[in-house]
């Protein structure tokens, strides 16, 4: 059995959090006429996501396309109060879904490789500045001074 430890918790309670309002976003769809002007990808800039939420809730819509696809007679007619049209409109909802999370990714992997590198940098020097006050301290003697003087 796969055990998430809590940053995983974390991560999969703020992905179904917005799925949750996707999903209303889809229930919209459907009653307005299989229409919308939801952009997934605003609502993915308005929460700040990062690239491993984006793709978590990418997967989530690759089940919902193969059911409304599937030619098994249960999901055939769970279905069946679609249209064909309808159907048609669905399944490039879903996709425009994904296609979203894709162009959030793309749009924003520069600004996220900028910032990963600035952070390892940072990360660089602070080592580097530690390992030459270590040195200092084991070269002169100062740090074994201050441990006796305690």
């Amino acid at each position: 059995m796969f055990v998430m430890n809590k940053i995983q918790l974390a991560m999969k309670g703020k992905v179904d959090e917005a799925l949750g309002e996707i999903e209303y976003q889809l229930d919209i769809f459907m009653d307005n006429g299989y229409k919308s002007n939801f952009k997934i990808e605003k609502y993915l800039k308005q929460l700040s996501f990062k690239k491993k939420l984006v793709v978590m809730m990418r997967e989530s819509w690759d089940g919902a396309i193969a059911e409304v696809c599937s030619d098994d007679p249960d999901y055939v007619e769970g279905y069946s109060f679609m249209t064909k049209p309808e159907k048609k409109r669905y399944i490039k909802f879903l996709e425009n879904l994904k296609v979203g999370c894709d162009k959030y990714i793309a749009d924003n992997q520069a600004e996220w490789t900028a910032k990963n590198k600035a952070v390892r940098a940072r990360n660089k020097a602070k080592r580097r500045h530690e390992a030459r006050l270590k040195e200092i301290e084991s070269s002169t003697g100062y740090g074994a001074l201050e441990k006796s003087r305690n």
